[in-house]
């Protein structure tokens, strides 16, 4: 075991050196969080700003969901749910498939934050599969929905900036 500092400024977080993959999935939402942060300092439309205004509390909440409390209900996965019919909508209801990620400088975040979103969701399955704690099936399901609603977001805000997304097909599949 590392020797760890008492000193207040010598250590990032408190559960940083604990042998658990529930430090690593607080980690992936503390970035996901940020990177949501991030977004929001950005020239938004009015319905991106709200979403995402409304996400970023709530990926805090996702991340204390496993360690403490459950904080993500159905209400909150209902209400993701709203976001992401209402972009499907908006997007004459569904996508062109898979794009290359990028165009308009908000979507190419967005990207980021729907890759960030996936790792929070490979960090869950990691504690599951630790069998040290099982997280409850809502917080699985409110994370795969937020990776979709990144992508809905991303596609939305290319469309919104009238920026051609790129298909991609892939060789492989």
């Amino acid at each position: 075991m590392r020797p760890v500092s008492k000193d207040h400024g010598e250590i990032c977080y408190p559960f940083i050196y604990e042998d658990s993959p529930v430090c690593d999935f607080e980690i992936a939402t503390d970035e996901l969080c940020s990177r949501v942060g991030l977004i929001l300092t950005l020239d938004l439309d009015p319905l991106s700003r709200d979403i995402l205004s409304r996400v970023q509390p709530n990926i805090y909440h996702l991340n204390g969901s496993v360690r403490g409390k459950l904080a993500i209900e159905e209400e909150q996965l209902q209400e993701l749910y709203e976001d992401y019919n209402c972009l499907r909508e908006k997007l004459d209801g569904g996508f062109k498939g898979f794009v290359l990620p990028g165009g308009h400088r908000s979507s190419a975040e967005l990207h980021l934050c729907r890759t960030q979103a996936k790792k929070v969701v490979r960090a869950l399955v990691a504690i599951e599969h630790s069998g040290k704690k099982t997280p409850a099936p809502v917080l699985f399901r409110y994370a795969n929905l937020l990776t979709n609603v990144m992508y809905a977001l991303a596609s939305y805000t290319n469309f919104v900036q009238q920026v051609q997304e790129v298909e991609f097909v892939s060789r492989s599949y």
